[in-house]
């Protein structure tokens, strides 16, 4: 089964680089040194867009999906003539990238929310059309993610679910391609922070972020982060863009930061940045102009309006689970403003160590008040979850520092050319992780790029006067880091995969469907209520058949112009 899974997988996410292409043309940017992996982004964010829609009308089946990867593969052979790319060294850089991290996409063990909300919904919107009040059925569907219509297009013949984690392992094998593309091919249009940047961020993913089965919904949106900030620096600090570069790098980073925020919303801090670029920007009036050209403006005004637009179709509110977007009096089918308040509540206490799959603080109310959290929160996350974070980074830079230990400490330093604006970026990186720290301190909350970043940057502030990355022996030595890190990323999934093979068949997350990871047998029976087919279970959904249902009390099912709404009498 293993070369089946592998050849399906390959194909789906090949295809993916057709909607790149078909959204380079759409938008008119004209890309001479065409990076796969920032094309494979853009097809992702084409992609969710497409899927978007075509859920308001149908069900991604097997039809649905099957057309979708068949256009994917035909718009590649369409239009790579358009641009001026090598795509035979893209094609075969592509497929050893994918092929050496593919030992990180066999697993057994999934992330623990995966049951919970990823594969509930992801298989909702396989086997359904847009329904409304799904947010009353289970909690889980009140959690809508760009990133979930996007594992529905996996849905195909004879993997059914089990490829929906592809869509995780697409954004790593995109990031590791776009990185290896800037450093080894365009590093000379590229300032030294970026390159630094790039280096430091793909030695990190393959060292820390080696399991995909960890991502949940959280890592892929902080992966656009990565490319979004790599346009972001560039425009700060290298002064050889010229206008047109500028505004097509600045395009690039708000069509990434909306894709981001429409796979989580907290990224949203992150245009922070962006709103620090257009600050120090000249030509504003120019710039805005371009903007709110009409093809540029739908294609970015159509993400945020489905994500809002499915966020309210779920559980009536624009913005889950912020209260005042919510339109609770209006529709009988939207949650209750009660169930918000108190699932607010919940998050917050969640968030700042208050509660745990097995504990919870009493008189939350008094725990969330101004700082009384940050004791508590400190004992409970930081050690050890942030702080082993904070090490692994420090170990990163250590390890850089010993192989350029000659550059940093013999070679002479150099004038810095970008002091103030340094200064300016740190100081809005501050900003943004006070907002994260204050507001949801967990790292998968948008937490891992700030608290990088706020380590990282000094040290390459400093390394950025003495390392020439576009010296050829810089490179050698990056290229030897790249070979160390990738050997700790086979090594931890050879051993994962081996302890996981060797759990018993009776055992909970064993390898009895190697490569597939592993799925609970639950327990469901088919129901009916107001003439609507439901499954009820206990627990969690697992891949019980759509519509999983937990609690039926009160539960009351119309119809409306073939639409089902879900409310609760």
């Amino acid at each position: 089964m293993i070369i089946p899974f592998f050849i399906t997988s390959f194909i789906i996410t090949f295809s993916v680089f057709g909607y790149g292409l078909l959204g380079y043309k759409i938008l008119n940017l004209k890309e001479e040194k065409l990076n796969f992996g920032l094309n494979g982004i853009l097809g992702l964010f084409f992609l969710s867009i497409i899927s978007s829609y075509s859920h308001i009308l149908f069900p991604h089946n097997y039809t649905h999906n099957l057309i979708i990867i068949l256009v994917g593969i035909c718009l590649i052979f369409i239009l790579k003539h358009k641009y001026k790319i090598n795509f035979k060294i893209h094609f075969r850089n592509f497929s050893i990238i994918f092929t050496l991290l593919f030992i990180a996409f066999i697993f057994a063990k999934t992330n623990e929310d995966y049951s919970y909300y990823h594969l509930p919904n992801s298989l909702q919107f396989a086997q359904q059309k847009l329904q409304f009040g799904l947010g009353n059925l289970n909690h889980g569907f009140k959690h809508i993610s760009s990133l979930f219509m996007l594992k529905s297009l996996n849905y195909v013949p004879y993997f059914e679910h089990y490829l929906f984690n592809l869509t995780n392992f697409i954004f790593l094998v995109f990031l590791i391609q776009f990185i290896i593309t800037e450093i080894y091919y365009n590093r000379e249009s590229n300032t030294n922070f970026s390159l630094f940047f790039l280096t430091f961020f793909l030695i990190l993913f393959l060292v820390k972020f080696s399991r995909i089965a960890e991502y949940g919904a959280d890592i892929a949106g902080q992966i656009i982060m990565v490319f979004y900030l790599f346009f972001i620096i560039e425009l700060l600090f290298n002064y050889d863009l010229d206008f047109k570069n500028r505004v097509k790098y600045l395009k690039l980073s708000l069509i990434l930061l909306v894709f981001a925020i429409t796979t989580k919303f907290i990224l949203f801090i992150y245009s922070l940045y962006f709103l620090l670029i257009f600050f120090l920007l000249k030509n504003k009036i120019s710039i805005l102009k371009k903007f709110f050209e009409f093809r540029f403006f739908i294609i970015l005004s159509l993400p945020v309006l489905f994500f809002l637009f499915f966020n309210f179709s779920s559980t009536g509110c624009v913005i889950y689970p912020i209260e005042f977007t919510c339109f609770s009096e209006n529709f009988n089918w939207t949650l209750t403003s009660q169930t918000i308040d108190y699932l607010n509540f919940h998050y917050e206490v969640w968030s700042k160590g208050g509660k745990g799959p097995s504990f919870e603080v009493e008189n939350q109310a008094s725990y969330i008040n101004s700082f009384n959290w940050i004791p508590h929160w400190i004992s409970v996350y930081f050690f050890n979850k942030v702080s082993d974070y904070i090490l692994v980074v420090f170990l990163i830079t250590l390890i850089f520092t010993l192989f350029f230990i000659k550059e940093i400490f013999v070679v002479k330093k150099t004038h810095n050319k970008f002091n103030s604006k340094f200064i300016l970026f740190y100081l809005c990186s501050i900003f943004i992780f006070l907002l994260w720290f204050f507001n949801f301190p967990t790292l998968r909350y948008a937490g891992y790029v700030i608290v990088f970043l706020l380590i990282i940057s000094p040290f390459i502030y400093i390394f950025n006067d003495r390392i020439n990355l576009q010296n050829k022996s810089a490179v050698k030595k990056i290229s030897v880091l790249f070979m160390i890190s990738f050997t700790v990323f086979f090594i931890k999934n050879s051993n994962r995969i081996y302890n996981e093979l060797n759990i018993p068949d009776h055992s909970h997350h064993n390898f009895k469907n190697f490569p597939l990871y592993w799925d609970e047998d639950k327990e469901y029976k088919k129901i009916f209520i107001d003439g609507q087919r439901l499954y009820q279970t206990t627990g969690k959904c697992w891949s019980t058949p759509s519509v999983c249902v937990r609690s039926i009390d009160n539960l009351k099912i119309s119809e409306y112009k073939n639409y089902i709404f879900y409310s609760i009498r």
